[in-house]
């Protein structure tokens, strides 16, 4: 059944998921989109857990995914949501506008990425093509303030993927050997990149690329402090 859902999904109407632990957010979300006769609301997650299950059961074409999700966080939900076949669309609509995050989630397989000032047209041109689109990095859609995609394409975008992972986990506090056995590299891999980035940005240390990293947006305190709920 799910094979002849998804030969006929440009046939049908856009089967969304809403996933965010605030129950009125989500309400008010199902009462605008509902109201586009393309799209159905066929699910709503409060936890990532959750999301991630509902995913699983409904199949749906989008997902909007809240950034900070109890249970299971987003970039997990995210990454076991893109697992699923047919693989659905991951929206992310949250209040939170750090550059890293932006980076982060377009980058590992998020369609689009919105604050939740977005208005309802962009949301629903946001889910549309979404809907609609390859699952491909340069098709992914942005709104989010002109200030963000200022700062993504700074001093930040000058350092890889690979990069701003060990120059968060550097901030965190995290050894070379810890770094390391985290990103399953060598650790004199991680030595050469963490000399690159001090070349790139101009700094001489840890605690001053951590220091050039926060008052520049590209990460953020919650974004450092989420090692000890990682964890938990």
């Amino acid at each position: 059944m799910a094979v002849e859902r998804d030969a006929d999904r440009n046939l049908e109407r856009i089967r969304v998921i809403i996933a965010d632990d605030h129950q009125m957010f989500r309400e008010g979300v199902r009462e605008m989109i509902s109201t586009s006769p393309d799209i159905e609301v066929v699910g709503e997650a409060a936890t990532g857990r959750e999301a991630v299950d509902l995913a699983r059961k409904f199949r749906p074409d989008v997902v909007l995914l809240d950034v900070e999700m109890p249970v299971m966080g987003a970039e997990e939900a995210m990454m076991r949501m893109l697992e699923i076949s047919p693989t659905p669309r991951v929206v992310i609509v949250t209040m939170h506008e750090e550059p890293r995050l932006v980076r982060w989630f377009l980058g590992n397989g998020a369609s689009a990425y919105l604050v939740k000032s977005a208005s309802l047209e962009e949301l629903v041109s946001a889910v549309r093509a979404a809907a609609r689109s390859p699952l491909a990095e340069e098709n992914a859609v942005m709104v989010v303030p002109r200030v963000v995609l200022d700062n993504l394409d700074q001093g930040s975008d000058s350092l890889s993927g690979r990069q701003m992972d060990i120059l968060l986990l550097a901030a965190r506090g995290l050894s070379n050997r810890q770094i390391s056995h985290a990103l399953h590299i060598a650790e004199a891999t991680v030595k050469r990149h963490l000399a690159n980035i001090y070349n790139k940005i101009e700094v001489g240390s840890r605690s001053e690329a951590t220091r050039k990293a926060i008052s520049e947006g590209w990460i953020s305190m919650r974004d450092i402090s989420q090692k000890e709920r990682n964890e938990g």
